[in-house]
This record gives C-alpha cells, sequence and structure tokens, in this order.
C-alpha cells in the first residue's frame, strides 16, 4: 500500500497576501542596517575608483 504523497506545492508570490504595515515595519527595521552599511561601502568603493 503506498501512503506517502508528495509534499504540498508552495503557493506562487501571486497568492500571497499582501503584508501589513506592522510586518513591513519589522523587515525595514532589521533590514536598516545593513542597507545603510552597504550604501556606505559602494559610495566608498566608487570614490577609491
Amino acid at each position: 500500500m503506498d501512503t506517502e504523497q508528495a509534499p504540498p506545492t508552495p503557493a506562487s508570490p501571486e497568492d500571497w497576501p499582501e503584508p501589513t504595515e506592522e510586518q513591513v515595519a519589522l523587515i525595514r527595521r532589521i533590514l536598516a542596517p545593513r542597507i545603510r552599511q552597504a550604501r556606505v561601502e559602494r559610495t566608498e568603493q566608487q570614490s577609491a575608483a
């Protein structure tokens, strides 16, 4: 008897609900320091070139 089932197919991004303001704010707080650092590094590289 074959009782194994295929794993569920993930929903496509088009099916995802829009993020809430709280979710967006959380992502912004988490990523902001990394984005700032990347901008500083890119500016330094462009200045050195």
